[in-house]
């Protein structure tokens, strides 16, 4: 019976998330961060249609813009610092499934897990796709569609399919 009820409480909270994930505009935004389970700091937006898989191991700072469309599996955790942009449809994975294993399926072997890391004053423009264990630092720009693996410097600017440093902001004003 315990079992059971676990299973109807997990499945009313799906059920809660599906008809939340495309509420519109502030207020969706407000909804999705009082009932996803994930932490949030003050004045954080997750706008609709965007799906976020382990939402209890995903913490998000102040002032952070998540577009609409994302995907974000948080299996292995990921955090997210304060002032950071994150365009529309892109994907941010902490884990990744096992597939050394030749005498069983893929899908039979499970995940592993990597903590994604992206800390302050981050942009990230759409379409890109952040990799298990990659490490965002300070004041860093994906570029749009890129693939990122690994550690990124702070102030680089990061282009391209792999990922790589195409240049480093400057002080322009």
């Amino acid at each position: 019976m315990k079992k059971l009820l676990a299973q109807l409480s997990f499945e009313a909270k799906q059920w809660f998330i599906l008809l939340t994930k495309y509420a519109p505009g502030k207020f969706g935004c407000h909804i999705r961060n009082l009932t996803w389970g994930y932490k949030t700091g003050k004045f954080s937006t997750i706008w609709d249609g965007t799906h976020i898989n382990h939402p209890e191991k995903l913490k998000v700072g102040n002032n952070v813009s998540i577009n609409r469309g994302c995907t974000i599996h948080a299996g292995g955790e990921i955090d997210i610092g304060d002032n950071v942009l994150i365009g529309p449809n892109v994907v941010i994975y902490s884990q990744n499934h096992k597939f050394r294993s030749l005498s069983k399926n893929i899908a039979e072997q499970g995940y592993s897990y990597k903590k994604v890391t992206i800390e302050d004053d981050v942009w990230i423009a759409s379409g890109a796709i952040i990799l298990p264990g990659s490490h965002i630092s300070k004041g860093a720009i994906i570029g749009a569609g890129a693939v990122v693996r690994g550690s990124i410097p702070s102030l680089a600017i990061v282009t391209g399919n792999p990922g790589t440093i195409t240049g480093t902001r400057t002080q322009m004003d």
